[in-house]
């Protein structure tokens, strides 16, 4: 009996560790499907120093990214004419108004307007919009690289996509509902990153593409008001100014007849009391 006892312990300890090494590879694979944002994060990591080392090592050669802006303002002796040459210069270049404002009074004409135009005709158009200037006020023109921004901004844009194609691979091998919903979490972060730097960059090409020129043009015709061309024209417009002031005072006087009422009742009650003071005082000093 305790020969046969001796045995079957014998026996199970040397079972126990062949049942341990085949569950083994069950149990990693299991962690394996629990952890998809440690997976997600090694392989992006993986590809962001894989991508810089590759960057080192081939040292491709980089188209500079160059925003162009410029701000005019000048005055002109034919504001009509003016803005037709811009017009036609703008058209020329390849370029468009993207915004325009135009304000008129008696003293001055001034426009504003928001010009894009191809970056490669940019100081032609500038050139060529300030050559008809009576006198230019401001003349300013600046650019900004953002060359090293739109290389970092892409390269970042690049690994978050290659995370996305290894989290949808995680979604596909995930067993229950709530390692889907955590996949689909992380998947909705990185689209929601991706589609951000996505419009980063299409902004940055567009203005890099396009410069922009900030105008405004004016033509001034007097330093005083009334401008009018003559003395006739002069006393017309004052003459027009008294009777509109006329008006104003008498539906000024119609619109506060309750107050003028309300003052001639007044005066009309304390007028008769007067009159009855006087006649009650009258007797009085007759018979004295």
């Amino acid at each position: 009996m305790k020969h046969s006892l001796i045995f079957a312990l014998c026996a199970a300890t040397m079972l126990l560790p062949a049942c341990r090494n085949n569950s083994a590879p069950a149990v990693q694979e299991l962690k394996m499907e629990e952890a998809p944002p440690i997976a997600a994060v090694a392989a992006e990591g993986a590809l962001a120093s894989s991508g810089s080392d590759a960057g080192q090592g081939t040292a491709l050669p980089i188209s500079q990214k160059i925003i162009k802006n410029a701000v005019l303002r000048f005055s002109t002796s034919d504001f009509e004419s003016c803005k037709k040459r811009i017009a036609d210069t703008v058209k020329k270049y390849g370029g468009y108004i993207a915004s325009e404002k135009q304000e008129n009074t008696s003293m001055q004409w001034r426009n504003e307007v928001a010009i894009k135009v191809p970056a490669a005709a940019f100081e032609q158009c500038v050139e060529s919009i300030t050559s008809g200037a009576s006198g230019i006020d401001e003349k300013s023109i600046t650019s900004a690289d953002v060359t090293e921004e739109y290389v970092d901004l892409d390269a970042r844009m690049k690994a978050r996509l290659a995370v996305e194609q290894r989290y949808v691979q995680i979604l596909q091998q995930a067993k229950n509902v709530k390692e889907i919903l955590e996949v689909e979490a992380q998947l909705k972060s990185i689209r929601e990153e991706i589609e951000s730097a996505k419009g980063r960059l299409q902004y940055m090409d567009h203005h890099v593409a396009y410069s922009n020129i900030s105008l405004e043009y004016y033509q001034t015709f007097a330093n005083s008001d009334p401008q009018s061309p003559g003395f006739l024209q002069r006393s017309w417009l004052s003459f027009k100014d008294g009777w509109n002031r006329l008006l104003s005072l008498t539906l000024g006087i119609f619109s506060a007849w309750p107050l003028i009422v309300g003052i001639v009742f007044i005066f009309i009650f304390i007028k008769r009391g007067i009159r009855r003071w006087k006649s009650r005082k009258a007797p009085t000093n007759v018979n004295q």
